[in-house]
């Protein structure tokens, strides 16, 4: 009320008005009062802050915080196995108390909240996303032993290092087309690439899918179960000591986004720029803003 009744005076008035009061809190007499009584019953307001904390305890909640119980036996879905992929590609365990997933700050970071989205609607677990100091590497995490353990036991993944041994658990491989496609867009979203070969022999940007991995095990796997649809490509880099798949043409692309696709924007901005419509797009906002000008004018 007070700003709107100044709005109304000139200038010089106003400024000589705004030194003359100053703002308290909208809470100011609650804190006030609340600090009154607390000096006046100290015992009491300990008390029952322990009964408070004694209740919460036995709600299973501490610090004031819900301890999510995570449903071991919650049934696969696409958002999970999608999850599931993400961390096959780019996740890690910590000490038993973190599950977490990897990304470059500057592609990943919208990607990552993504899939934090998702675990908070599936779990109700509350995740952050912390960037390392003079890195471009970026990371969701989820705090939660629960979590950690619901990955180890439901789905096999190690205590400790994966990169060698880690696979698509049987549960998902074994599952419906769309919970394994769920799980593949996962994993090349966080490990694979869509990159476009500019080569001159080529008209127009060819596009390749690609995935460089050092397990052998998920390697095989994923390698038999896009042949099913796909025309893949197999190989291993020695010096590297890497196997890598490959899916490329632009009508394996076209098949890949109708049956799998991509969540992670870096991968669906080459998409369309293989289709051409990133080129289409910017023709349109430059006619938008020729026209806007003329008008204007």
């Amino acid at each position: 009320m007070f700003e709107k009744l100044l709005s109304f005076l000139p200038a010089e008035r106003q400024d000589f008005f705004s030194g003359k009061v100053f703002k308290k809190a909208k809470n100011w007499g609650a804190a006030k009062g609340g600090r009154v009584l607390f000096e006046k019953y100290p015992e009491e307001f300990k008390k029952r802050r322990e009964n408070g904390l004694k209740k919460l305890k036995e709600l299973g909640i501490a610090g004031g915080k819900i301890k999510s119980e995570i449903d071991k036996n919650i049934p696969l879905s696409e958002e999970l196995c999608e999850f599931v992929g993400a961390f096959i590609g780019d996740g890690f365990l910590g000490g038993m108390k973190t599950v977490g997933i990897s990304g470059n700050s500057d592609l990943d970071k919208e990607y990552l909240g993504f899939q934090m989205k998702n675990i908070n609607l599936l779990f109700g677990l509350e995740g952050k996303i912390f960037k390392r100091t003079n890195s471009k590497s970026v990371e969701l995490r989820f705090n939660s032993k629960r979590f950690c353990e619901f990955m180890i036991d439901r789905f096999g993944f190690p205590k400790g290092v994966k990169t060698y041994t880690v696979k698509i658990p049987e549960e998902i491989l074994n599952s419906e087309e769309k919970f394994v496609f769920a799980a593949i867009r996962g994993i090349f979203d966080t490990d694979g690439c869509v990159f476009l070969d500019r080569r001159k022999i080529y008209k127009k940007p060819y596009p390749r899918i690609s995935l460089q991995i050092v397990s052998k095990n998920l390697a095989e796997q994923l390698f038999v179960v896009l042949s099913r649809t796909f025309s893949v490509y197999k190989g291993f880099n020695a010096s590297r000591q890497s196997h890598y798949i490959e899916v490329y043409g632009i009508e394996q692309l076209q098949k890949w986004m109708r049956l799998i696709g991509f969540s992670n924007e870096r991968n669906l901005r080459k998409v369309r720029e293989a289709s051409g419509e990133t080129r289409t797009r910017d023709l349109l906002i430059t006619n938008q803003l020729r026209y806007y000008c003329a008008t204007e004018a």
